[in-house]
Order: structure tokens, then sequence, then C-alpha cells
């Protein structure tokens, strides 16, 4: 159970680099030649150390993916691949923290903000160590490449979904107002919005309800990108996409541009509906909800679109045998949240204060759970890391369990020589 997490990140960082031939997104003339220049450039650990990987290594990782899907990635051996020994893996990574938040920043300022947060001690880490690390890992102003801003569009429907939250309209319910939030995934190539939805709270939780649903009306997507919102960048969410096979790629930092097409519907929706709405007649999400809908499917799929000169829906179902689908049951297996608990004496653990009761065989023992974040009425309890289901444990009873009559451990067969008394 030691070292989980790095073993989690491990995983999902070989997979970034093989990530473009799993979903075919790859430019090169071959997966070779992909290979080859993946090995010429040098890599971020997790650590964040940089480093080289062979192109074998790649065709290894990829290989192993192919036939035992993530769970292969896993690292069975060493966990000290990328340790840094002058500069730890924490202050390594708030390194990359702040130069991605204040791509400016000096090298003595980071230093500074790295002693007074605790990262690093003075006594330790000398200023010239972090303007090495900053040089060697091409952090410095002049390693920086100048701002590009250039307009695309993918080739087909679910080469890549952008997605976004904006914020929505205050609606009254039981007397109370309620701000909303629209969460909401667009094709690049068609520009059909796959699926959107109306939400009282933006979270991570919200986010993946709505991808899950879109994947269920219009498949798989190659890639998905986002932001850098809390919704959209967390480990839950890397562990989902590497197991389904899609790359996500987040946008820069404070930088809306990159995700227009995502943003610009926002706006088609607010200028053509959200604006000119009464919304003190609506009282629930479920109301709200419907309308929305009812507004894509009569305003927003169903007509021409100015730049494809065809409507949305007619885009997307010209590359209908090109896209990827998957069963409902997948889907669901794969957005179930994973966490490891110990088990109590007492044959229970605890998650979000809620109290299930598993095995009794599981005593002292760190268990390996998943579960439905939107549904906490079961738990199931899986073998290793990624494996097969082993339980499905409920919430405690502990009324019904005292009324449970409790089995002796008694071996009545050692009982005078096994003759039994009447």
């Amino acid at each position: 159970m030691k070292n989980e997490n790095e073993m989690k990140e491990l995983a999902l960082f070989r997979f970034s680099l093989i990530a473009p031939i799993v979903s075919d997104t790859y430019r090169e003339s071959s997966k070779m030649e992909y290979f080859r220049n993946v090995a010429n450039k040098e890599h971020r650990l997790p650590s964040g150390k940089m480093i080289r990987i062979s192109n074998s290594t790649l065709k290894k990782w990829y290989l192993k993916y192919q036939k035992g899907g993530l769970d292969s990635l896993i690292p069975k051996a060493r966990m000290d691949l990328g340790d840094t020994r002058v500069i730890n893996p924490d202050a390594c990574r708030q390194i990359g923290a702040y130069k991605s938040q204040f791509p400016y920043i000096t090298g003595k300022m980071i230093y500074r903000k790295l002693i007074e947060e605790g990262y690093i001690n003075e006594l330790d880490v000398s200023v010239d160590s972090v303007y090495r690390y900053l040089k060697n890992n091409n952090l410095t102003k002049n390693h920086m490449p100048p701002t590009e801003c250039l307009s695309f569009e993918l080739e087909h429907a679910n080469d890549c979904w952008q997605a976004d939250t904006t914020v929505g309209p205050v609606i009254v319910v039981d007397g109370k107002k309620r701000q909303t939030y629209l969460i909401a995934f667009i094709d690049d190539a068609s520009r059909v919005l796959t699926h959107g939805e109306f939400f009282f709270a933006d979270n991570a939780i919200n986010m993946q309800t709505t991808f899950k649903k879109a994947m269920l009306k219009h498949g798989i997507p190659r890639r998905i990108f986002v932001d850098n919102g809390g919704p959209y960048q967390n480990n839950q969410l890397n562990w989902i996409c590497a197991e389904i096979g899609i790359v996500k790629i987040h946008s820069k930092p404070y930088y809306p541009k990159g995700k227009a097409k995502i943003e610009r519907s926002h706006r088609t929706i607010k200028d053509k509906w959200m604006n000119a709405v009464d919304w003190n007649s609506f009282h629930s999400l479920e109301e709200l909800n419907k309308a929305y809908e009812t507004f894509l499917s009569k305003e927003y799929t169903n007509f021409v679109h100015s730049t494809l000169g065809i409507t949305p829906k007619e885009r997307f179902l010209k590359d209908f045998e090109l896209i990827r689908f998957t069963t409902p049951e997948i889907l669901e297996e794969s957005f179930l949240h994973r966490i490891t608990r110990k088990v109590t004496a007492t044959a229970t653990i605890s998650l979000f204060n809620i109290s299930y009761e598993v095995p009794q065989q599981y005593i002292g023992q760190t268990i390996y759970l998943r579960y439905q974040p939107e549904d906490l009425s079961e738990i199931y309890i899986y073998e290793g890391i990624s494996g097969k289901r082993l339980h499905c444990c409920k919430t405690v009873k502990k009324i019904d369990n005292a009324k449970r009559k409790r089995r002796a451990n008694i071996n009545y067969g050692n009982m005078d020589g096994g003759q039994h008394h009447v």
C-alpha cells in the first residue's frame, strides 16, 4: 500500500506519452516515427525530474497497455525513479506551479517563496540550486516560447471535445434563490454540444456526470480540452481518461482563447436564450434542464451553423462510422472513484462520515475501494489498485446487528474425543 499515489502518478505519466498512439491522434507517418520523436525529447516525471525515455521503452508501454490496459502501466518494483537529491519533489512541483501561474517570476523570487512556504530549508538548498533547476528544465525566460494564437479546427467528429463551466441563472427553489452553473462539452469539428447540464455547484462530481452522459450519447472522444480549474484538474478525472483511452489537454492558465468554441457556444446560449427568459417561472433543476434541451434541439443543434454551412447534427453524422462507442456498464465502471481505507476491529470502514460493513476477513487490512460519488448507498472492494471486484459493501445497520445471533468459534469435533452427548 506504500507509495500508492506515486504508483498512480507514474502510470498516468506513462499513459500520457503513449496516449496519441492509443487514441490514434499522432501526426507522424508511423508509430515508430512517433516513438522516436518522443524519445528525442526530455519529459518531466511526476517528481519534477527531467528524463529521456527510449523508443523501445515507449513501445513496451504501448504493447502492455494494448494487452492489459492501464493496470499494466502501474510500476511493480522501484518507486525511487525520478527522485531529486538537492530539491525535493514537492518543491520541484511547486516551482512548475509558480512558473505556470507567473511566467515571468524570477529565480530569486521563486527561491524566497519556496522558503517562506516551507518547501525548502535555506540551510540545505541555495539559490544557485534553484537557478540550475530552472535552466536544466527550460524554465528560464530565454526558453519561454512567444505567445501564439491560431484558429484551428479538428478534422473529424470526436477528435476533440472542449469543456467549460459558465454561470447560469438564479432560480427560486422552495422559496430560496439558488445560483446555477452550466457545465457543457462541445465537439470541436461539428460544434455539437455533446451534453450540457445545469447544477447548483461547479465541482468535479457534476463535471464527471456531464462527461459520462456526453459519452453515452455521442461516443468516446479522442481528446478533451479543459481549463485548470478544480473540476477539471484532479486525479480521479486523470484516471478515468486514462482507463478509457482519452488524452486530456489543459489550456494555458489565464488564457481562455484556447477554448474559443465552448466559450462562443456559452455566449450564443446566453444571447439567444438565457437573456430572454423569465427565470422566476423555474422552480427546479429538472425544469431548467428540460427547457435547455428544448432550446438545443430547436435553436442550436438543428440550425445551420454560419461557419460550417450545415447544421451541427449533420456535420457530426458525417463521421458517424469513425465514432467509437462503449457500453454503459464499462462507462459506469470507469467512472467509479478510487480510494483506500483500513478496516477497523469491528469490520467497518468510514467514507465521508458514513460507516460501511466489510467481510470479517479484512479486519486490520488496508483495502482498495471504488464508489459512485453521486450514490454512496454501497461501495465495492477490489483486488489491488486495479483488479476484479470482490465484494459489495452496504452501510452499517447497528440496530440490525444488535439482533443478529453471533456464531461461537467452537470446534465441536474436539470435545470428548468427538463423542456427542444428548
